[in-house]
Formats: C-alpha cells, structure tokens, sequence
C-alpha cells in the first residue's frame, strides 16, 4: 500500500523508461527539411572534375562488374600528388593530428 502511495501514476517502472528513452530520442529523429535548389550546387555531378586525373567525370567508365568498383580514367595523365613531410600512419597514408603531436612529444625523427 505505501510503495503504491509513493510511486509515479503514469505507469509502472518499464513505461516510464521507454518514456524517458523515448523523450531523449525525439529530437534525434525528428523531420529534417530537405535542402532547397539554393542549398545544392549548381553543377552537375557527372561536370565535376576527378580527383585523380581532374577531366570531367562524364568522360569517366565506373566497373561494376566485379565486388570491387573500379573507376577507369580517360587519360594516363595524374594530377600532382601533394608533398607530404612527417610521418606516416600504418597504412603508409600521413598521419593525422593526434599522430603528429604524439611523434613529436616522444622525439621520434620524421
């Protein structure tokens, strides 16, 4: 008789938590409004230029053939690789920020 006295009405312990998780998750899920013809670029996928070699990537073919998709360049011509100095992480790419601080905080040569 007292712990029904002293306990919440709305609901035994079980609906109060779904109404918790359920208050918390509202703004996560809530309608997000589509972005307008302002919000987007005004070029065309298919005009923007390749990371790899920079023509446009309509002039491009994309394999789909195989488990891996492969993007086949039009020309054997490569844009510029960018210089990097300092070390680089386990996959041989530069090594991020934190990286780069923890290197020269232990004094390790680049």
């Amino acid at each position: 008789m007292a712990r029904e006295e002293a306990s919440p009405h709305d609901g035994n312990t079980f609906t109060r938590f779904f109404d918790r998780v359920d208050r918390a998750l509202t703004p996560v899920f809530e309608e997000r409004r589509a972005p307008s013809d302002d919000d987007r670029t005004s070029e065309p996928s298919d005009q923007k230029a390749c990371p790899i070699c920079g023509h446009p990537m309509f002039e491009h073919v994309i394999d789909h053939s195989s488990p891996n998709t492969v993007l086949i360049c039009p020309t054997d011509e490569r844009l510029p690789e960018r210089e990097v100095e300092g070390p680089y992480n386990e996959l041989g790419m530069p090594a991020g920020e934190a990286r780069l601080a923890k290197s020269e905080e232990r004094g390790e040569p680049e």
